[in-house]
């Protein structure tokens, strides 16, 4: 009888130690649990606000020319820009355009865009409108940023002679010449900062005109600046843009004094205004060369 009593209490010792286990297994899911719950909620608070300021860095480094797309990513931007000219600087003394740019973002860092101005230009005494040069490019992302080096990006630009040249005594909308432009434009982040730099070289293609050879200048061009990302919905940007053009040629004859030097200060902020759509603006000021006094220019890149 006893060893009957002895295997009963052994049951229900075994059963309560079952029982114990099992609720302290419980406990333990329930702190894990928790534990996660807590870290999901920090993160999800944080996460939004890195997002959205990545987001407008990025966007501001892509209308730049500072970083491509990613892949499967697409822009659609219609721009809109004035400038102006004084009148003891030129015959120029107003030009309104409108534009439509195309981005597309492809795998292993390569990206496309293509643009198409409408431009209207004024003189002193005439006018013109039509469409202005078109241009193509490709560009691919050669290295990302990292601790110590830059983040690379190349890309090559095709300008198209679609616009009217003016070589006819009439007012031009396109600069007359097919060129092929090559730039390398290097990035380096130190939050909220992006500091960009740049080089490229502008070829365009001679042409004959009324029987004679006429070759442009070639244009060395380099360019740096900063963007700040001013809020997680907001970035400021400003750069120098400076451009060295040789002399041009006629009929193979060098054109004394046509070499020159072009310099301008851009200054610009963007802001997002939905996920998929933001408001660009910005500022061109002449420092030096044939250029405009100013140019203005709003853009609505929308994303999808």
């Amino acid at each position: 009888m006893r060893w009957l009593v002895l295997v009963a209490l052994s049951a229900l010792a075994a059963a309560a130690q079952a029982q114990s286990m099992e609720e302290l297994q419980r406990q333990v899911r329930e702190r894990d649990a928790k534990i996660r719950e807590l870290t999901d909620a920090l993160e999800g608070k944080s996460a939004p606000e890195e997002e959205e300021l990545s987001r407008a860095l990025e966007r501001t480094l892509v209308q730049q020319g500072a970083m491509v797309l990613a892949a499967g990513t697409y822009e659609l931007e219609p721009q809109f820009s004035y400038a102006h000219w004084d009148a003891d600087r030129g015959p120029f003394r107003e030009e309104w355009d409108a534009a439509l740019a195309f981005r597309a973002g492809f795998g292993r860092g390569w990206q496309v865009q293509a643009a198409v101005p409408y431009v209207h230009l004024s003189t002193a005494t005439d006018s013109a409108s039509g469409i202005g040069d078109a241009s193509f490019s490709l560009a691919k992302q050669l290295r990302h940023d990292d601790e110590r080096w830059p983040a690379v990006l190349a890309s090559v630009t095709w300008q198209a002679r679609t616009g009217k040249d003016g070589f006819d005594g009439s007012v031009p909308t396109g600069g007359g010449f097919n060129a092929l432009q090559g730039t390398l434009t290097a990035t380096k982040r130190a939050d909220p900062l992006v500091y960009f730099a740049g080089m490229s070289y502008s070829a365009p293609r001679p042409r004959n005109i009324s029987g004679v050879e006429v070759e442009p200048g070639h244009a060395s061009g380099l360019r740096g600046g900063a963007a700040l990302a001013a809020t997680p919905h907001t970035s400021l940007n400003a750069g120098l843009n400076l451009a060295f053009v040789s002399a041009a040629r006629v009929g193979g004859e060098r054109i004394s004094d046509s070499d020159t030097v072009l310099g301008r200060l851009t200054l610009g902020f963007g802001t997002l205004l939905t996920r998929r759509l933001m408001l660009n603006f910005s500022g061109e000021f002449r420092v030096a060369g044939p250029l405009p006094n100013f140019r203005l220019t709003m853009g609505l890149p929308i994303r999808f």
